[in-house]
């Protein structure tokens, strides 16, 4: 498994493990997508890129992450298990 699928799974598990709901995410006709969808009761939820060490955004992908989050969408960067952990508790409690 690669760097980045080992985060993504880690985040899958603490997902589900606090009662949330994960979801791998592809845009049809698109590509730039943010990696997954999380979320716990509305509105509760936000999207998650997964960057294992060394990895940047595309210009795709950074174009469509600031699109999104210029119209209010939370979209968060994973780039480790102290992220992804921050990230849990961030959405799931609903902080901003």
């Amino acid at each position: 498994m690669t760097p980045a699928g080992k985060l993504q799974d880690r985040l899958k598990k603490l997902v589900q493990g606090s009662g949330g709901q994960y979801r791998k995410v592809r845009w049809e006709g698109r590509r730039g997508c943010p990696d997954c969808f999380i979320w716990w009761e509305w509105p509760n939820a936000a999207f998650v890129e997964i960057k294992a060490e060394g990895d940047r955004y595309s210009k795709l992908q950074e174009r469509e992450v600031n699109r999104m989050q210029h119209d209010g969408i939370p979209v968060f960067t994973a780039r480790g298990l102290t992220d992804i952990e921050a990230i849990v508790e961030i959405v799931r409690h609903g902080k901003r």
